[in-house]
């Protein structure tokens, strides 16, 4: 149905909303901006190619069957063939034929058991096959198909062309969608469900589509803003730990400009000064019980040592009677604990083994024990594994380690020299499968100090390997002074060793690296490198190099015996870690003591034995 307009009309539409100038008849009351375009009919065509030959058998195979009584009928219908069409193919109703198919179980005879059925090719007349749905297309209707080729090269290129952006003009206005019809006259399109032609009417062309103006761009996010927060802190934070001040190196430096004074300034004493005879008579007093019950255990000789990289003093005594064997045999609370007293000076110990000699009318034991520290490292304390992911004090650390052990840890500071405290960032301090001394131990000796143990209650002091460098022994405060007169035997091993004046102390995965020097020197003769993860900081680094300085150069160890007196009279226990002052008859000379061995026999007599590390 075509519509009579009294002057060709170019509908454009273009962004502004439809108004309904012309009716087109759908609704004819209301007003609407968006009206349901024409309808439009593509036809599709189907094309059937020759199928592939192919050939299929199916052989089935029947055994002796079972007989059953049992008859069935079928009935099939043959459909009618037709003559195939040169553009379809018709479907229509197929003459019905009855056809009775009987089919009689018995028992079948073995040359039949085999039956095969074969396709046969078929006939030229079906090789080619078309189809519609109906017979409403038409012939004519065929020049609507859409075909898909390779499109033209124009197509392919497009380009984005670029013009200065107009950034005085005012805004563009937003562009909107809808159609507009020209003109003021009504317009009434009625379809009547009939496919628009624009060939019957070209008076009236429906042009689908926007016409877009090219308009320069114009800047719409000119403005900038900046906030301004704190910075991230890329440096971490520095703890310096205070602790006592050292001793004034030079003290005649003075001033009058008055103030307050600081009372924490705590000055090493000076070691008590022996009485030097011409002979000295000693009253021993030995007494050994057995914890918590204090029962009195006799132990005819014993021998208690410790040395400078140990964590526990080490005890070995001789016991006679099965009787007394039995006071300190483990029991369903653990080992048993016994108390050693000799001349005032105090140990616990751990029994953790013994061992029999037996003979007849002799039966002797032997115990094996150590002090309580012991219970810190294995058999009794758990291993353990552990990673920081925060920035971690050494302190802190054994603290940590310590937690819920009842044991403590002290640093003195009262030498030339102390612990360091220092951070170890995340993820440097880690471990795996240590117990809480091994740990312990381990962050003394990255600072160069060592542990020693108490005699009788839970705690360990933590201090430099070397309180005062050697060269400077001969100015240092010592803590204990031996006159030759109070020196039973003495007998020296000389044990050079290399005398370097610089080592390389670093971390691995984190920190700092120090070339520490002796001071005067060049630091021309390095010692090996020292590497581990926690060292850290500038201070533990220096610290921990001084020590591996301090332990070369020209030395002999030597061994001297002296009593043990009591705790009220010089020189009394003398441990290790202490800086010893020798008045011996060649010249006064100082050492640092590596080990201590206080024996014990029946008669009362009780030996001393200090081994010292001398430097030349």
């Amino acid at each position: 149905m075509a519509y009579e307009i009294p002057s060709p009309i170019d509908f454009a539409f273009g962004l502004d909303a439809y108004e309904p100038a012309a009716d087109f008849g759908f609704y004819p009351t209301a007003k609407y901006a968006f009206v349901t375009p024409p309808s439009v009919i593509r036809f599709y065509q189907g094309h059937w190619q020759t199928g592939a030959n192919r050939q299929q058998k199916n052989t089935a195979v029947y055994s002796t069957s079972r007989p059953v009584s049992t008859s069935r009928s079928q009935s099939s219908q043959q459909a009618k063939p037709l003559e195939a069409a040169s553009f379809g193919l018709y479907w229509g109703d197929v003459t019905k034929k009855e056809v009775k198919v009987s089919f009689s179980h018995s028992m079948s005879q073995k040359k039949e058991a085999i039956s095969g059925d074969q396709w046969q090719h078929t006939g030229n007349r079906d090789s080619q096959r078309s189809q519609r749905w109906d017979q409403s297309i038409q012939a004519t209707d065929e020049k609507n198909r859409d075909h898909w080729n390779q499109p033209s090269n124009i197509d392919c290129d497009q380009s984005s062309p670029f013009r200065r952006v107009d950034e005085f003009s005012p805004p563009h206005q937003i562009d909107k969608f809808g159609y507009l019809i020209p003109g003021a006259s009504l317009l009434n399109f009625r379809f009547a469900g009939q496919p628009y032609s624009p060939e019957a009417t070209p008076a009236v062309y429906f042009r689908m589509g926007r016409r877009i103006e090219a308009k320069v761009i114009q800047p719409r996010d000119s403005k900038r803003s900046s906030i301004f927060q704190s910075n991230r802190a890329e440096d971490q934070p520095v703890i310096l730990p205070w602790g006592f001040g050292q001793k004034a190196k030079d003290e005649s430096v003075t001033g009058n400009y008055g103030g307050e004074t600081d009372p924490n300034i705590i000055v090493k004493p000076e070691p008590e000064q022996p009485e030097i005879r011409e002979s000295y008579l000693l009253m021993n007093i030995i007494t050994t019980v057995v914890l918590p019950a204090r029962t009195p255990l006799e132990l005819p000789s014993m021998e208690i040592s410790l040395d400078i990289d140990s964590f526990s003093w080490s005890f070995t005594g001789e016991l006679w009677g099965a009787s007394n064997i039995a006071l300190v045999e483990p029991d369903e609370n653990g080992p048993k604990q016994i108390e050693v007293d000799i001349n005032g000076w105090k140990w616990i110990f751990i029994i953790e083994r013994y061992s029999t000699n037996r003979r007849f009318g002799d039966e002797r034991y032997t115990l094996y024990g150590s002090s309580r520290t012991q219970l810190l490292a294995a058999p009794y304390a758990p291993q353990r594994s552990k990673s920081n992911s925060a920035n971690l004090n050494a302190k802190q650390a054994i603290t940590e380690e310590l937690a819920n052990t009842g044991f403590t840890a002290i640093y003195p500071d009262l030498n030339d020299y102390s612990t360091p405290d220092w951070i170890m960032p995340g993820g440097s301090f880690s471990y795996q499968n240590q117990t809480a001394m091994q740990v312990v131990a381990k962050i003394a000796t990255t600072a160069g100090s060592v542990i020693i143990p108490s005699r009788d209650n839970d705690q360990v002091s933590i201090q430099p390997r070397y309180p005062a460098s050697p060269w400077h022994w001969n100015t240092a405060t010592m803590d204990k002074i031996v006159p030759a007169s109070m020196v039973i035997s003495l007998s020296a091993n000389w044990r050079p060793e290399q005398a370097y004046n610089a080592v390389y102390v670093s971390g691995t995965n984190a920190g700092v690296a120090v070339n520490v020097k002796r001071t005067g020197s060049n630091g021309d003769n390095p010692a090996p490198d020292i590497l581990e993860d926690w060292l850290t900081e500038t201070q533990v680094n220096t610290e921990r190099g001084r020590n591996e300085l301090a332990k070369g150069g020209n030395q002999s160890i030597t061994t001297i015996e002296l009593p043990l007196t009591d705790t009220n009279t010089a020189p009394g226990l003398i441990e290790p870690g202490m800086l010893v002052e020798v008045q011996d008859i060649t010249g006064d000379w100082q050492a640092l003591c590596l080990a201590t061995s206080i024996s014990a026999s029946g008669v009362g007599t009780v030996i001393q034995s200090v081994d010292l590390e001398r430097h030349y």
